[in-house]
């Protein structure tokens, strides 16, 4: 019998029993262990029996009589040798042990195969928004979020085994997508978010390893997608910092100054924008990290960026938190309110852009990312080579930075050609 008052203020015993089912003194009956913690007591089958007659309560072993003697006790032995070294470690640890795990010790060693309850898709993807969440990634818990919708869609609300899921299951999704007129990076995002979970899955043990429905579904044509075309001219952005805006209407003013900044600064996205802090800029020096990427930039401000700077250095209603910009205050104080609070302002910032870019006859939809795209577009209209532009804007890979410049071909090479026709 093992019976211990562990320093993890629990008192615990466990003992086998023979648990008589009929009469007769030759009757085989069940060899259970019985666990109790703190009074209360539970049984966990040995899947071992024996008679009455043959058993040995002191012991707590079946008498060499019985034809299975050695094995039944040699299984007792090693279950009563696991149990005390897991009881024992666990009070090293100051650990609270429960029925579970000394009834999982037991089955294991009885060869009991426990059924792992069926995991849904749906429910999987709530899970990992759950967990991303739980570490402060809530860019990437979106991404989740959206996919997850899309999936719920696309089932009309079903919730489906994972296990069921398939090569025609996933080729079927992107068909719904098409039909959908979901945009190619889009349906990139959706299906590699997809992927994405499986292989957690496959981590979690909640997905076979031997069964990889993406193994033969060809993510090729969604390596480079085409994206629409950004950019905007030097010309364009000079028209757009000339529009005559009233002095009123702030918030077409802050729109127009985020957009110009960016610009100015070397294509600095909308995120880290809002996260600056009078401390990031010292004698006319930006210094950030970039939360996508977490890397550092250090350059020295544009006479026009020092200028959008100053506009906003003592002016009324500026952030009450040390921002230069007037998103973030000090209300905002968790992960979650700065995050809402910047996807809201930046909805009603692009909204003013696309009205202000109306005012000037610029034709494409203007938003804060153009400016990050016509920033390196203008760059390489000057000469500026694609490592350089890419090193700038903090781009890993050329290949992205190509991406940025697409829509406006390689006007260096163009002028050498065209000037030996």
């Amino acid at each position: 019998m093992f019976d211990l008052k562990l320093c993890i203020s629990i008192s615990l015993s466990a003992k086998f029993i023979v648990k008589v089912k009929n009469s007769g003194e030759d009757s085989e009956h069940p060899i259970h262990l019985q666990i109790i913690i703190n009074r209360k007591n539970q049984l966990v089958s040995t899947k071992k029996h024996t008679s009455l007659k043959d058993w040995d309560s002191k012991t707590q072993t079946v008498k060499k009589g019985h034809p299975q003697a050695q094995a039944i006790n040699t299984l007792l032995i090693t279950i009563r040798s696991e149990i005390d070294y897991f009881i024992l470690s666990a009070g090293r640890q100051n650990q609270t042990i429960s029925f579970d795990d000394l009834k999982a010790i037991v089955r294991r060693l009885t060869g009991v195969q426990e059924k792992k309850p069926v995991q849904k898709l749906l429910g999987y993807f709530q899970q990992q928004v759950k967990g991303l969440k739980e570490k402060g990634r809530l860019g990437y818990a979106e991404t989740f979020i959206h996919t997850h919708n899309s999936l719920k869609a696309f089932l009309n609300g079903k919730n489906i085994d994972i296990a069921s899921i398939n090569l025609e299951f996933i080729k079927r999704y992107e068909e719904y997508l098409v039909k959908r007129n979901c945009a190619v990076t889009t349906r990139s995002v959706y299906l590699r978010t997809f992927r994405t979970l499986w292989r957690n899955g496959m981590k979690d043990g909640v997905c076979a390893e031997t069964h990889y429905p993406f193994k033969d579904f060809e993510f090729g044509k969604y390596n480079n997608p085409r994206t629409k075309k950004r950019a905007i001219s030097k010309e364009q952005i000079e028209l757009l910092a000339s529009i005559n805006i009233d002095p009123e209407k702030d918030t077409y003013i802050n729109s127009r100054n985020y957009f110009l900044f960016s610009f100015f600064c070397r294509g600095i996205n909308f995120t880290d924008l809002a996260s600056l802090k009078w401390e990031n800029v010292k004698n006319n020096v930006l210094h950030y990290t970039r939360a996508k990427t977490k890397e550092e930039f250090i350059f020295s401000l544009h006479p026009k960026a020092v200028e959008i700077i100053e506009y906003y250095q003592n002016m009324e209603g500026n952030s009450d938190a040390g921002y230069i910009f007037p998103i973030l205050y000090k209300r905002h104080k968790t992960l979650q309110s700065i995050r809402d609070r910047k996807k809201k302002v930046l909805a009603r910032v692009n909204k003013n852009l696309k009205e202000l870019a109306q005012k000037v006859g610029i034709e494409k939809e203007l938003t804060t990312y153009a400016a990050r795209h016509s920033y390196a577009t203008v760059l390489r209209r000057n000469g500026f080579s694609n490592e350089d532009i890419g090193r700038s804007l903090g781009h890993d890979s050329v290949k992205t930075t190509k991406i940025y410049l697409e829509d406006i071909g390689d006007p260096l090479f163009d002028e050498i050609i065209n000037s030996n026709l």
